[in-house]
């Protein structure tokens, strides 16, 4: 396949989850697809796009119950993401796309 047509199917899969992911929890497996995408990029010879992914350390188990005398917590076998994360690492990466495709000046404009 053409390099060019898989980026820009990896582009429009992340526009698409983007504008379908949930409005409150965001599962782990919106994130795999999201991780999906970037590594199709990767594999494509984009560098440095690792930063763009969720760390590890931000998909965690939701408390689904506590006590209150004990301070006993039970946590969800699925692991989520706060949705303001996904959304700034997919805004990120998608504002990555239109900067590269620009050809304006990015920068700070002295006096």
């Amino acid at each position: 396949m053409n390099e060019s047509s898989e980026i820009k199917k990896a582009y429009v899969n992340l526009i698409s989850l983007k504008k379908n992911i949930p409005q409150y929890q965001i599962k782990e497996k919106y994130v795999d697809m999201y991780h999906t995408e970037i590594d199709r990029l990767i594999k494509l010879g984009l560098q440095d796009l690792e930063e763009f992914k969720i760390p590890e350390n931000e998909i965690t188990p939701r408390v689904t119950s506590s006590n209150m005398m004990t301070n006993e917590k039970t946590y969800s076998s699925e692991r989520y993401v706060e949705r303001e994360i996904f959304l700034i690492k997919l805004d990120a990466i998608l504002s990555y796309f239109e900067v590269a495709q620009s050809q304006t000046e990015i920068g700070f404009k002295g006096e």
